[in-house]
């Protein structure tokens, strides 16, 4: 089977911004790059759902930007179903949906339902209207037509998995995309990205979250990311066995694989 992703020795380097006392003191030394990504490879086959763990700052969302376009990596390679980052972006862009946690895009006067048929005509799609109210039943969604600044944090979040849905991607990624979710939701979420997305269509997903307990009944694969680094890439089965531990849990590998960090 080949490989739908493939990530090639990514690096990715952050310079923190001025604090104001060294804007106006013009203090432009020692301004030190923090990196985010250092050297990480991997690959991914259609169909299978890949979980990055890791705590905050690990890296994960700077992997996902880069994988969908929206920053450059300092040094490796991203081909996405045979296209190359950097050179085919438009045909990576209209393979993948991308959804964050912290989504800040729609457009706050607008209804909801105002805003998915806004990006559904960027998407370029025709007749999105039964696609929408799809995604309305699948997220019970009561208020589609209240004006976008009214919703809740939960809600709003919502929103964001509907719009990263709305053209069908083949390639989902799911940044800690039940972050703001109650329970019931995130639940029937993940049941329909592994069993209708994934088993039944074929999609390929990457999964980020710091919750091994969420990851283990979702992901297929598991790669550990800290501090920008890859620790391990595998199955469960796989992981424990780089520690020889047969009933190791996902945090207590997390733990052996990072304690010398």
């Amino acid at each position: 089977m080949e490989h739908i992703l493939e990530v090639g020795r990514l690096t990715k380097d952050f310079i923190a911004p001025l604090s104001f006392n060294k804007l106006i003191k013009l203090d432009f030394k020692h301004r030190r790059p923090n990196r985010a990504l250092e050297e990480v490879s991997f690959s991914l086959k259609k169909g299978q759902i890949l979980g990055v763990l890791g705590p905050n700052g690990a890296g994960k969302t700077t992997l996902l930007k880069i994988i969908s376009t929206l920053i450059l990596p300092d040094k490796g390679s991203v081909i996405v179903n045979g296209w190359r980052l950097g050179i085919d972006d438009d045909k990576i862009k209209s393979f993948i949906g991308m959804v964050s946690s912290q989504e800040r895009s729609f457009y706050w006067r607008l209804t909801g339902r105002q805003n998915l048929e806004f990006f559904a005509s960027m998407y370029g799609l025709k007749n999105p209207k039964d696609k929408i109210e799809e995604l309305f039943k699948l997220f019970e969604i009561d208020y589609q037509d209240n004006r976008f600044d009214s919703y809740s944090t939960g809600m709003k979040q919502k929103f964001a998995l509907m719009r990263g849905l709305l053209n069908d991607p083949e390639l989902l990624l799911l940044d800690e995309p039940t972050k703001s979710l109650d329970y019931a939701t995130a639940l029937n979420l993940r049941n329909f990205i592994k069993e209708d997305l994934v088993r039944k269509k074929g999609k390929t997903v990457i999964f980020t979250t710091h919750h091994m307990d969420e990851a283990l009944d979702f992901c297929d694969l598991f790669l550990i990311l800290h501090k920008g680094k890859l620790y391990a890439l595998g199955t469960l089965e796989e992981l424990r066995r780089k520690i020889n531990n047969p009933t190791a849990s996902l945090g207590e590998i997390f733990l052996k694989l990072t304690e010398r960090c």
